[in-house]
C-alpha cells in the first residue's frame, strides 16, 4: 500500500485538518465503534487516509516478536496491525477479541509462522499453545505462577477449544444431516458445559440469562442477540457498548461478589442504556419500547413515580435553560407535580431545586458521589458517580422513599429506632469489641458536626510480633442517618513493614475484624455467596494474592476457590488423622479452620499421638500441620513443586484455641 503514496500523500496530506480529524476519530474510539462493527463504508479519501496512517505507524514500529492483523469483514483491504514483543500483552489482547465480524492473523516473527484465527475454537487453541510454551520457557506471561498454575491455564483454554470445536461440528452435522441428530443428541455433549436458561428477573418476557456450568454466560435478547457476557473463572465481563473489551471484575470491587449482584446491575444498566440505544448490536424498536415501558407489578415494595405529567413544553424550556442559560418558555412545576415527587429519597431531603432536577431527568449529589435518574418507567435509578464502582446501581424501593404526609404510625416507628445502639451492636458483631473508649468516640462523632468521620481502634488477635490497626469510616446522610461504609486494616510487623487493605461494609458480605487479620496474615477465609442457579447460599474460600500488584484503590486482589473447586473441610480433617477426645470438638475445629484460624489439634504420626497446630490450606485441599513450636511437619505435605505455598506459614500464624 505504501507504494501507492505519492510525494503529496507522504508529506502534505498528513498536515491537513481533514487527515488530523480522521486520525483523531480513529484513535479516540474503539475499533468496533470506528468500523461500526464492520459495516462502515469508507470514501476514497478516507481509504487514502487509512493507507497514510498505516504507513506512518510502520515508521515508528520497527520489528517485534508478534504481529497481529485485524481484518474486518466489510473492509478487508484495510487490515489493522498491532505489534507485540511481550506474550502477556498478546494473550490479553487476543482474549478480549470477539470474532463475529472480523478475522485475526497472528504472525510469529521469531518462528516465521502464521495462524488464521477465525473462530472461538481456534482462538482458544492459540491461547492454549501460548500457555503451553510457558512450561518450556517462562516469560512475563507466567510471572509469579507455578508450573501447576500454568498447566491449569493451558488446560482451561484447551477445554474451551474442544467445546467450541464440538459446537462447530454439531452445526455442520445439523446442516448436512438434520434428521439423524435425534439419535445422537449426546454425541458432542459435555457435562461440564451445560446451558441453563433462566428468565431475567427485572426485564420483559423473552430476555433470558444463558448460564453455563463452566461459570460463563450472557444475557440474551428475545431476538437472540447476546449482551453482557461474563466468565466467573477469569472474573471478567464485557459490556455491549464503549470499547466492549473484557474487563476484570476486581477492577470494580475488591471483595468477591455474587453473580446475582452482577445480573442485577446488568438488568438495571440495560434499562438505562435502552433510552439512547447505543448498544451493540442495537435493540429492535419493539425490544426498546418493551424495556422502557416495563414495570414489575409483582413486587410489593416497588416504587413508581406516577402522574408527574411533565409536558413537552416544560421539558423544552428546561433544556434551553440548562444549555443556553435562558429560555422564553415556562418550565415551572405546578404544586401538584411538586407534591407528587417524594420529599426524601435514599436518605436525602429534597429541596425544590432538587425536585426540579429529578423531575427533568437527573439529580446529582456530588458530596456523596451519588446520582438519581428518573426512568421513563417511573422508577428511580441510583448510580454512584465514581465510575470505578461496579455493583452499586439499583432501583429505589418504597423503603427509600418518604413523603412529609406520612402517617403518624410510620413516623413513630422511625422514632423508636435507636441508631446509637445499632451502631454499637454493629461494632460488636463485626469483632471490633465493646471498649468504652470506642463507644465514647462513636457517640462524640455522631453528635459532632462533621458529615464524615473516622474512628481508630486496634486488634489483640494478631501475631505477637504483628500489630493490626483499624480505621473505621463513617458517613452521615442529610436526614440524620449514620452509616459505617468501610474500614481499613493495617498490619505492621516486627520489621516495621506495613501492609493494608480496605474492606467494604454491607448487609450481605462483610469480613469481620478477625477475618481481616487472618487474611492479612496470609490465611484463607470461608465466605458464602448466593448461587443464582440454585438460589442457595454456597461456600467459597478466599485469600489475598500477595504476588500480584495492588489495585488502583490500594487493595490486594483475591484468590477465590469456589464450590466446584472441591474443598471439603470435613474430608480434609478426616484424612489428616486428627484425634478428637470428644465428638463436638471435631465440628468446632472445622468451623475454626474455615475462619482462617490456627487451631490446636491432636494427630497421629509414626504410631504416636502428638499435640500441635493446624491451618486449612484450601488451595491444595489439605491441612498444614505443625508441632507446638510451629515447625512444619511433613505429614500431608503438598504435591512436589508446590512447596512455595509454605513460605508465609511459620511467620503468618497465630494460635486460635477452641473453647472445649
Amino acid at each position: 500500500m505504501e507504494d501507492k503514496l505519492n510525494w503529496m500523500d507522504r508529506n502534505i496530506s498528513p498536515r491537513t485538518g481533514a487527515y488530523k480529524n480522521f486520525v483523531k476519530e480513529m484513535e479516540s474510539m474503539s475499533r468496533e465503534h470506528f468500523f461500526r462493527d464492520g459495516e462502515r463504508k469508507f470514501t476514497d479519501r478516507e481509504k487514502k487516509f487509512m493507507v497514510i496512517y498505516q504507513s506512518k505507524e510502520r515508521e515508528f514500529i520497527q520489528g517485534s516478536n508478534f504481529t497481529l492483523k485485524t481484518i474486518f469483514n466489510s473492509n478487508q483491504d484495510f487490515p489493522l496491525e498491532d505489534k507485540f514483543n511481550d506474550p502477556a500483552e498478546l494473550v490479553r489482547f487476543i482474549e478480549k477479541q470477539q470474532l463475529n465480524y472480523k478475522v485475526l492473523i497472528l504472525q510469529n516473527n521469531t518462528e516465521l509462522t502464521e495462524t488464521i484465527i477465525d473462530s472461538e475454537s481456534i482462538k482458544h487453541k492459540v491461547l492454549s499453545d501460548l500457555w503451553a510454551k510457558e512450561l518450556e520457557k517462562k516469560t512475563d506471561l507466567s510471572s509469579g505462577l507455578t508450573n501447576t498454575q500454568i498447566d491449569e491455564k493451558q488446560a482451561h483454554h484447551y477445554r474451551n477449544y474442544e467445546v467450541e470445536a464440538a459446537k462447530l461440528l454439531s452445526e455442520v452435522a445439523y446442516q448436512v444431516e438434520e434428521p439423524d441428530l435425534e439419535e445422537h443428541t449426546d454425541l458432542f455433549s459435555d457435562e461440564g458445559f451445560k446451558e441453563d436458561l433462566k428468565p431475567a428477573s427485572n426485564l420483559p418476557d423473552g430476555w433470558t440469562w444463558n448460564d453455563y456450568d463452566d461459570g460463563s454466560g450472557s444475557l440474551k435478547s428475545p431476538s437472540g442477540h447476546s449482551y453482557y457476557s461474563y466468565d466467573l473463572q477469569t472474573q471478567e465481563y464485557t459490556l455491549p457498548y464503549g470499547r466492549r473489551e473484557w474487563t476484570g471484575m476486581r477492577d470494580f470491587y475488591d471483595a468477591p461478589k455474587s453473580l446475582n449482584e452482577f445480573k442485577s446491575y446488568v438488568e438495571n444498566d440495560l434499562k438505562v442504556k435502552a433510552v439512547e440505544n447505543n448498544l451493540n448490536p442495537k435493540l429492535s424498536e419493539q425490544e426498546k419500547d418493551d424495556i422502557l415501558n416495563y414495570r414489575i407489578f409483582t413486587k410489593e415494595n416497588e416504587f413508581i413515580l406516577e402522574n408527574l405529567q411533565i409536558t413537552a413544553k416544560q421539558r423544552k424550556a428546561y433544556s434551553e435553560k440548562m444549555v443556553f442559560g435562558t429560555t422564553d418558555g415556562d418550565y415551572s412545576l405546578i404544586k401538584q407535580q411538586l407534591d407528587t415527587i417524594p420529599n426524601v429519597i435514599d436518605g436525602h431531603t429534597l429541596s425544590e431545586n432538587d425536585k426540579y432536577e429529578l423531575a427533568f431527568g437527573l439529580l446529582e449529589k456530588q458530596l456523596y458521589g451519588e446520582s438519581y435518574e428518573l426512568l421513563d418507567s417511573g422508577e428511580i435509578l441510583k448510580n454512584y458517580l465514581d465510575e470505578n464502582v461496579f455493583s452499586r446501581h439499583r432501583i429505589l424501593t418504597m423503603n427509600d422513599i418518604k413523603y412529609n404526609n406520612q402517617t403518624p404510625k410510620i413516623m413513630e416507628t422511625q422514632k423508636e429506632f435507636n441508631q446509637v445502639q445499632y451502631l454499637k451492636d454493629q461494632l460488636k458483631y463485626l469483632g471490633f469489641g465493646e471498649d468504652e473508649k470506642l463507644h465514647k468516640d462513636l457517640e462524640n462523632d455522631i453528635n459532632g458536626k462533621k458529615d464524615q468521620f473516622q474512628i481508630k481502634t486496634s486488634s489483640d488477635k494478631a501475631l505477637p510480633e504483628n500489630k493490626v490497626d483499624f480505621t473505621l469510616n463513617y458517613n452521615k446522610s442529610e436526614s440524620g442517618g449514620v452509616f459505617l461504609n468501610s474500614y481499613n486494616a493495617k498490619l505492621t510487623n516486627e520489621k516495621s513493614e506495613e501492609i493494608s487493605h480496605s474492606f467494604p461494609v454491607s448487609r450481605e458480605n462483610t469480613f469481620t475484624a478477625k477475618e481481616a487479620v487472618n487474611l492479612l496474615e496470609g490465611r484463607a477465609v470461608k465466605i458464602e455467596f448466593q448461587n443464582p442457579k440454585t438460589e442457595q447460599l454456597e461456600p467459597a474460600f478466599v485469600k489475598f494474592n500477595f504476588e500480584e500488584p495492588k489495585t488502583e484503590k490500594g487493595n490486594f486482589t483475591f484468590q477465590n476457590f469456589y464450590k466446584n473447586y472441591g474443598v471439603d473441610t470435613e474430608k480434609i480433617v478426616e484424612k489428616s488423622n486428627l484425634i478428637f477426645d470428644q465428638p463436638g470438638w471435631k465440628e468446632n475445629t472445622i468451623k475454626s479452620l474455615e475462619k482462617g484460624n490456627i487451631v490446636k489439634v491432636k494427630f497421629e504420626l509414626d504410631d504416636k499421638v502428638l499435640e500441635g497446630k493446624a491451618i486449612l490450606n484450601p488451595q491444595y485441599k489439605n491441612l498444614n500441620l505443625y508441632d507446638s513450636d510451629m515447625n512444619r511437619i511433613n505429614t500431608n505435605k503438598p504435591l512436589e513443586g508446590l512447596e512455595q505455598d509454605n513460605k508465609h506459614d511459620k511467620n503468618n500464624v497465630k494460635e486460635q484455641s477452641i473453647k472445649r
